[in-house]
């Protein structure tokens, strides 16, 4: 194992880019008691500097998650009887994906089963970089091999709790050693794991990083949303920023955290997620390449 001790920079915007080409995230996600869980990916990767967003939710919902931001589109989508996406809506979801960079899946979406099949085979088949967040875990516990065959790269973002049921385990056996828990993850499904926590991890099974940034100020409902949607901004613009897929995870790590640690510094509790996604511009301009 390798331990990675220096954070991957942002290249400076080119002069020519437009929105296009800065990046073009898909969140897929959203149910009927979770609007806001896509909507904030879709606000973070915005602010992580993606050009273009598109949130495809539910359909009945689709004009609640379109009310959140004016900046994002969306894509009504066909849903399950329970509220979540249901199986007729991967031809859909395959075509959209077509036309994206990146991918978020899983923000808010549920644990309907129908929502949990279409979530693994949506997962298996679409060729693009993929942050498998949240409820879109849940599609792979104690499944992680089925996911070596991926075409593309994939980066999952479990808490400890998720964790333990990707591996089949508890919490207390992540906690007493959240690196080979992470290790393991990596290598048993072939993707890059960020275990979200104090000092959160990052492994693609080989080189591990260690996050110092954050901290209990974070401890709210939808940071790990924010968190999902850095990731996916900076995953559609891997070229442009010369970085591969684990550095990109590494950096979108550094600047929740590094946002949240700046807004700490007048704020001791009562951060909200859309604070955080909100002050990604500042965490991000401290790892940008200076002007030559």
């Amino acid at each position: 194992m390798q331990r990675i001790d220096t954070l991957p920079r942002l290249r400076r915007r080119a002069v020519d880019v437009n929105k296009v080409t800065a990046g073009r995230v898909l969140v897929v996600g959203g149910s009927r008691n979770m609007t806001g869980a896509p909507a904030l990916a879709g606000l973070a990767a915005l602010r992580a500097g993606a050009g273009l967003v598109k949130l495809a939710v539910p359909g009945s919902i689709q004009p609640t998650v379109a009310a959140y931001r004016a900046e994002t589109v969306t894509a009504g989508l066909p849903e399950s009887k329970g509220g979540g996406l249901g199986t007729t809506a991967l031809e859909t979801l395959s075509t959209l994906a077509e036309d994206w960079d990146a991918i978020v899946l899983g923000p808010g979406a549920g644990r309907i089963p129908a929502t949990i099949k279409i979530s693994r085979r949506f997962a298996l088949a679409v060729a693009r970089p993929l942050v498998i967040d949240a409820d879109g875990l849940f599609a792979w516990n104690e499944r992680l091999a089925q996911m070596q065959g991926r075409p593309a790269p994939t980066v999952l973002t479990p808490h400890e709790g998720e964790a333990a049921r990707l591996l089949g385990t508890d919490s207390a056996e992540i906690r007493s050693n959240r690196e080979d828990a992470a290790m393991r993850i990596a290598q048993a499904s072939s993707a890059i794991v960020v275990l979200k926590g104090p000092g959160t991890l990052v492994t693609d099974g080989q080189r591990l990083f260690e996050n110092r940034t954050g901290g209990p100020h974070l401890a709210t409902a939808g940071t790990g949303d924010v968190l999902a949607g850095i990731a996916g901004a900076f995953l559609a613009d891997l070229e442009a920023n010369a970085m591969d897929p684990f550095e990109a995870a590494c950096a979108a790590v550094h600047v929740h955290g590094s946002a949240g640690d700046m807004l700490a510094q007048t704020v001791d509790r009562g951060l909200l997620a859309s604070d955080i996604a909100h002050t990604i511009p500042q965490a991000i301009a401290q790892i940008v390449d200076p002007v030559e």
